[in-house]
């Protein structure tokens, strides 16, 4: 029995359209437009507060009405990772500063 060769252009068309289907539910459903109504709700009770403690004559700073989304996606494998590079970026850099000293101290002195 022979099997039928996939054509790859078939396969990238096929990925391509289940992604486009994906997306466009995912439109349709408003989940776009919920994200971004929930960011302007939370954008609109940060200006009244901020209205509010002008208004009492409180101390204001912007940090206290920004909400910043940063999710850390850390693990243990990414902070060995970190470290890791860390430790040698470290060491390649002091080499080098060590080697170009060695070579100023040959060549120029």
């Amino acid at each position: 029995m022979k099997k039928k060769k996939t054509n790859l252009f078939f396969k990238l068309l096929s990925c391509l359209f289940l992604t486009y289907i994906a997306l466009l539910i995912a439109f349709e459903s408003g989940y776009y437009q919920t994200k971004v109504g929930n960011k302007a709700i939370l954008t609109k009770d940060a200006m009244q507060k901020f209205e509010t403690d002008v208004e009492n004559g409180e101390i204001v700073d912007i940090k206290d009405y920004l909400k910043e989304e940063k999710i850390d996606y850390s693990n243990t494998i990414t902070k060995i990772g970190n470290k890791a590079s860390k430790t040698v970026e470290n060491i390649m850099t002091k080499g080098i500063s060590n080697i170009i000293n060695a070579l100023k101290g040959l060549f120029w002195n």
